[in-house]
């Protein structure tokens, strides 16, 4: 079959170089097998005078060439993870957002001992109102709307410290804002076409967080029970531990059904997750200054004993099953007819 060729007003245009350098995420075998049919189809699709891939053809390329990679491993479940892993995220933001909206940010200031940000205790505020607004997007608006405004949420967190020291304004504290950015990236993810049991676990997760909320406030009759940031690192490590214990659940589940997408899933939030008890974890290795975590402890936990942990799980589980891939490739390849291709045993059945 032939191959299009990029459009001739196209050809070695800034545009279609900057394509090909999309092209890279894909294996090299494959980019100098159908390079050219790619980059034709796309330059045949865009029209007069645009010298940038839209954001939609960019994530379409990227996300392509990375299944392209994942299929070389034998690791298609990894991207197929990709979706249950960010339902999981959301979820456990949009709880965690209510319970730190309604718990810390609308509560007295007097029993925080914190100068308030208008109506509320911080800035962060706006970043947990806007997780809850991500959450109703994806009940109401599922796809490309959702994932747009995970964006949107993930940005907004990602600024806040910076707007926060511009601006004088407290934020809560990098251990919770940290964990925040690593679901939220997971978040991008998020499935075309969620089932409806999918679509109402937002408002379950939300009505989690205010039950959570209204339990300890009721435990105290109105007390000072987990109202401040520097009160709730156990809350958020028992989120961390109970997202990744539903999460390997539903993996072991699917797994007695030869899917696993459940457990690449538990490994891409193994370090959200992770995350979520930082603080805890830095105290408990480290020590605590004045009551709470030490900074350079807090460095360190996060980016070797996270960060790092969680990637070198995930190579290696990538590794194992590359290898394994390529064992059971070798061993069709070694079995198969000389003649036909057609291994032995196939042709005995047929």
């Amino acid at each position: 079959m032939n191959q299009p060729n990029p459009a001739p007003e196209q050809a070695g245009s800034p545009l279609e170089s900057r394509y090909r350098r999309l092209l890279r995420a894909y294996p090299g075998d494959y980019q100098a097998e159908r390079g050219d049919e790619i980059v034709g189809t796309y330059l045949d699709t865009v029209g007069p005078g645009r010298r940038w891939p839209s954001p939609h053809d960019a994530l379409d390329l990227l996300g392509a060439g990375l299944r392209e990679r994942l299929r070389g491993y034998g690791a298609l479940g990894l991207a197929a993870a990709l979706p249950l892993a960010a339902t999981a995220a959301l979820n456990t933001l949009v709880a965690v957002a209510t319970f730190l909206l309604l718990q810390v940010e609308l509560n007295d200031p007097r029993v925080t001992g914190l100068d308030p940000a208008g109506l509320f205790q911080t800035i962060g505020a706006v970043v947990w109102l806007g997780w809850l607004v991500v959450g109703l997007t994806a009940t109401a608006l599922p796809g490309s709307w959702a994932r747009t405004a995970a964006a949107g949420g993930l940005l907004l967190t990602v600024a806040l410290p910076l707007v926060a020291a511009l601006s004088g304004q407290p934020r809560p504290p990098l251990s919770v804002l940290l964990p925040a950015i690593a679901l939220g990236l997971a978040t991008l993810a998020l499935p075309s076409h969620p089932s409806w049991i999918a679509r109402g676990l937002p408002l379950l997760a939300a009505g989690s967080g205010t039950a959570v909320s209204a339990a300890f406030s009721s435990a105290e009759n109105g007390g000072n029970w987990f109202v401040s940031y520097s009160s709730t690192p156990e809350l958020m490590a028992m989120a961390g531990r109970l997202l990744f214990a539903l999460v390997l659940l539903v993996g072991l589940g699917r797994a007695l059904r030869a899917d696993d997408t459940g457990l690449w899933a538990t490994l891409l939030l193994t370090t959200p997750a992770g995350l979520l008890g930082t603080d805890q974890l830095s105290q408990a290795i480290w020590g605590t200054s004045g009551g709470g975590h030490t900074p350079a402890g807090l460095v360190v936990t996060t980016g070797s004993l996270i960060l790092l942990a969680g990637a070198a799980l995930l190579t290696v589980a990538l590794a194992c099953q590359a290898a394994r891939h390529r064992s059971v490739r070798r061993r069709v390849l070694d079995n198969a007819c000389a003649t036909c291709g057609h291994r032995p045993e196939a042709t005995a059945e047929g």
